[in-house]
């Protein structure tokens, strides 16, 4: 059986950039992690890690290329049914810390593999990643009135 995914970089761009793959089901992250990389033109000498996530892609539990402590799972020791399926469609995946290089990954859907073809490969492109990653804003939600906290200040 294979994977089929949609692998989306979040860009700054009007251009959609994605990718359509299909992969061997019982791949590891690692695999994944290595394809995603090829499938985008990026080189492997940056740290990397993959997210968990809900329904609105908020971040659970990271799943990183190297393991630091006992405190995350390693890409290695995790195939993709025991992470990615139709009950859990989505991870993030995060490439290169200094410049967040962030990717959508969805399941499609699940496929029966062609005999002829060789897994992963790349059934539809769209985009060019663009040379420099896009500038991600953290910033605090406000949870108060702006105005409130200058009129506790100044009465």
């Amino acid at each position: 059986m294979i994977y089929r995914l949609r692998l989306i970089l979040d860009n700054d761009t009007k251009e959609d950039i994605l990718r359509d793959v299909e992969i061997d089901k019982n791949s590891s992250l690692t695999d994944l992690h290595e394809f995603i990389l090829l499938s985008f033109n990026f080189s492997a000498n940056e740290m990397a890690s993959f997210y968990t996530v809900d329904e609105e892609w908020n971040q659970i539990n990271e799943i990183s290329l190297m393991g630091f402590d006992d405190s995350t799972d390693v890409m290695d020791s995790i195939l993709l049914p025991n992470i990615l399926n139709n009950s859990n469609p989505k991870l993030l995946y995060v490439y290169d810390f200094m410049n967040m290089w962030t990717f959508y990954v969805k399941l499609i859907e699940e496929a029966q593999e062609i005999d002829s073809v060789i897994y992963p490969r790349i059934i539809f492109s769209a985009g060019n990643p663009p040379e420099k990653a896009p500038e991600k804003i953290f910033e605090k939600e406000n949870t108060e009135d702006e105005n409130d906290l200058e009129d506790e200040q100044y009465h």
